[in-house]
C-alpha cells in the first residue's frame, strides 16, 4: 500500500476520536431528554508514524479534509440510568499528487510513454456515508459530594467498506508484496482507502469521575478499556477535563484524551512509505524512496481541546471549540473545529421541588458547575442546614435556577 493511501486511511480513522461523546458522571434525571446536533471540520497535512512522536508531511503533497454531521439523543431511564445513541453522517476526502511507482522493468513490459501513462496512480479519493453508531449506557453510583458512574459503550460500522490495503487485503506480508510488486502496483488494483472508520465493533467500559466546586469550577477524569473485536488491538483509554463558569451563562473548558493500544493486531495490508516524504512525485520513479510497512488497526494518540460554552435559555446552549492531535502513533495530526448545539426538555413531571431550601445549579451541555446553596428558615422552625447540591446532568442543556418543571 502506498505510504499517501495509508495517510488516508490514518487519517479518516483519526477523526473518530474526536466525535466521540463527552461522557458524563452526571446522569440524566428520569424523564429527561437531551438532542443534540453536531458539526465537525477537520483537516490534517502531517501524520505520526513511528514510536517517537515525531510528525512528518504526508507524501507527494497530501491533504485532508472531513466535515461531520452527528445527531445524539440522551434519555434518561431513572435518576441514575441514561442511555445515549449517536449517529454520524461523514462526507471525508484525501488529495494527493499521482504518482508511478515502478518502471517498465518490474511490470515485465517495454518502457514507453504509453506503458507510463497506464500507470499513472491517482490516489485522490472521496466518501461519504453513515460512519460508527455508538450506543452508551450509563448508570450513576454517587452524585455527592463527587460523581461516580459507570459507562458501557457499542461502536459498529454503519454499513461502509471496511478499511484494506491498496492492493486489497493481500498480501499480508513484505516479503509477498515485494515478490509480486510488479502485478500488484497497478491503477486497476487500487482499493479505496479513504474510509468511514475501521470497520469493526468495539465494546468499552469506563468509570466516570466528577467534582464540581463552590468556586464554580469542575473537574473530571475518565478511564477505561476497548474491547476491539475486529483484529485490531485492544486500547485502554483515558481524559481529563476541568472548567470554569464565568457569570451564569458562559463557561470555558479544556479537555485532554488518551488512547494506547497495548496488543498487536492483524496485518491488513502492506504499505509502501516514502523514506523521504518531501519528495516529489517526479521523483518516485523505481523504489528509490520506498520502505515496505505492514499496516494495522492499531494506533495511540493524545488530543486536546478548549472551547467555550453558552447558555441561550434555560434549555438550549451551544458549545463551540478547537480539537488537535498533539502526539502518536499511526495515526495522523488531525485539527478540527466544532460546533454543537444541546436542547432538553421533559417528557413528564419532575419531582416536586424541595420547599425548605433553593438551590442554584448551572447545568451546561458538556460540563456542570454548581453553586452553593441558598440556606433558608423554614416557618416556625430553627434554620435548617441545606442537603448537599447535586450536579445534574453534564451533557444536558442548561437548567433554569429552580427545579425543571413541565
Amino acid at each position: 500500500m502506498n505510504r499517501v493511501c495509508l495517510s488516508a486511511l490514518l487519517v479518516c480513522l483519526a477523526t473518530l476520536a474526536s466525535s466521540t461523546a463527552s461522557a458524563s458522571p452526571w446522569t440524566l434525571r428520569r424523564g429527561e431528554i437531551a438532542v443534540t446536533a453536531a458539526y465537525d471540520q477537520a483537516w490534517a497535512n502531517r501524520e505520526y508514524l513511528d514510536d517517537a512522536g515525531r510528525d512528518v508531511p504526508f507524501s507527494l503533497n497530501g491533504r485532508f479534509r472531513g466535515s461531520t454531521m452527528s445527531l445524539g439523543v440522551r434519555a434518561g431511564f431513572s435518576d441514575r440510568l441514561e442511555l445515549e445513541v449517536q449517529v454520524p453522517f461523514k462526507l471525508v476526502s484525501y488529495q494527493a499528487d499521482p504518482v508511478i511507482l515502478i518502471p517498465a522493468e518490474l511490470a515485465g513490459e517495454a518502457e514507453s510513454i504509453d506503458f507510463y501513462q497506464r500507470n499513472v496512480l491517482d490516489l485522490s479519493q472521496t466518501a461519504q456515508g453513515v460512519g460508527d453508531i455508538r450506543i452508551y449506557g450509563r448508570y450513576n453510583l454517587l452524585r455527592w459530594p463527587v460523581a461516580l458512574a459507570v459507562e458501557g459503550r457499542l461502536k459498529a460500522p454503519g454499513g461502509y467498506d471496511r478499511p484494506q490495503g491498496t492492493f486489497g487485503d493481500r498480501p499480508r506480508d513484505a516479503e509477498d508484496f515485494l515478490a509480486r510488486v510488479g502485478e500488484l502496483v497497478r491503477p486497476e488494483n487500487v482499493r479505496d482507502d479513504v474510509t468511514l472508520g475501521d470497520g469493526q465493533v468495539d465494546l468499552g467500559l469506563s468509570l466516570l469521575f466528577g467534582l464540581s466546586l463552590p468556586s464554580r469550577t469542575f473537574f473530571r477524569v475518565d478511564a477505561g478499556y476497548d474491547l476491539r473485536l475486529g483484529g485490531a488491538g485492544d486500547q485502554i483509554v483515558a481524559s481529563v477535563k476541568a472548567g470554569q463558569l464565568v457569570g451564569r451563562r458562559v463557561l470555558f473548558y479544556a479537555d485532554a484524551r488518551l488512547a494506547y493500544a497495548w496488543q498487536q493486531g492483524r496485518v491488513i495490508g502492506v504499505s509502501v512509505a516514502a523514506i523521504d516524504p518531501r519528495l516529489p512525485a517526479s521523483e518516485y520513479l523505481g523504489l528509490n524512496n520506498l520502505a515496505l510497512r505492514e499496516v494495522t488497526l492499531d494506533r495511540d494518540w493524545i488530543q486536546l481541546a478548549v472551547g467555550g460554552i453558552v447558555k441561550i435559555t434555560d434549555n438550549v446552549e451551544i458549545n463551540v471549540g478547537y480539537d488537535r492531535t498533539l502526539w502518536g502513533r499511526n495515526t495522523s495530526l488531525v485539527q478540527s473545529f466544532y460546533v454543537t448545539l444541546g436542547v432538553r426538555t421533559q417528557v413528564q413531571d419532575a419531582a416536586p421541588p424541595v420547599v425548605e431550601e433553593e438551590v442554584v445549579e448551572e447545568v451546561v451541555v458538556e460540563e456542570v458547575v454548581v453553586e452553593e446553596p441558598v440556606e433558608t428558615t423554614p416557618v416556625e422552625a430553627p434554620p435548617v442546614e441545606p442537603a448537599p447540591v447535586e450536579p445534574a446532568s453534564v451533557d444536558a442543556p442548561l437548567e433554569t435556577e429552580q427545579p425543571l418543571e413541565t
